[in-house]
């Protein structure tokens, strides 16, 4: 008899690999985004599942209008991708992807102030050579913790090689919703 599991059991482990990515002074043209991945695979009574993880560190920028001022935003998302097959069923790959912004913060046009980010967000999503995601996200200032958030917008086009399952180009930018 023929066991069926989940494609994201305990026995897939998920290996990210941790990246640098450094950014020379001035427009995005000039952002560089490192790409690193690693494939595991995992065996059960009955297939082999296979796990690429790749991660990213992208540079990204813009500006929120928002009350009481707008805010430019810049930094480092983290982008995790895990894409897993799933030879059980037969279906597509799934990616299951992380974007972190806790590495973005935000100044102030008419205070000054710093506004700072705290969101992570996990989408799953079937692999595709191109794919893009959009999420919104609150932001605060930094010294004050009793006012509502105001909400800013972060979108990131990825690239995928579909034989090898890697994530191979991530970009990304901030503006309102």
């Amino acid at each position: 008899m023929k066991t069926r599991r989940s494609m994201f059991t305990a026995g897939a482990p998920l290996l990210l690999a941790a990246l640098v990515a450094s950014a020379l002074p001035g427009s995005p043209a000039n952002a560089q985004t490192t790409l690193s991945a690693t494939s595991v695979a995992a065996t059960s009574t009955s297939s082999t599942t296979t796990t690429t993880a790749t991660a990213a560190s992208v540079l990204v920028k813009g500006i929120v209008s928002a009350v009481p001022e707008s805010v430019s935003f810049s930094g480092t998302a983290q982008v995790s991708t895990n894409v897993v097959t799933d030879p059980d069923f037969g279906s597509a790959p799934t990616v299951v992807l992380t974007v972190d912004l806790s590495g973005i913060s935000g100044v102030g046009s008419s205070t000054g102030k710093r506004y700072v980010v705290s969101n992570q967000e996990i989408f799953t999503r079937r692999l595709a050579a191109a794919d893009s995601v959009q999420m919104t996200f609150p932001f605060t200032l930094v010294s004050t913790s009793s006012t509502s958030p105001s909400v800013g917008l972060a979108s990131f086009n990825l690239s995928f090689d579909l034989a090898t399952m890697k994530l191979t180009g991530a970009s990304g930018n901030i503006a309102s919703p």
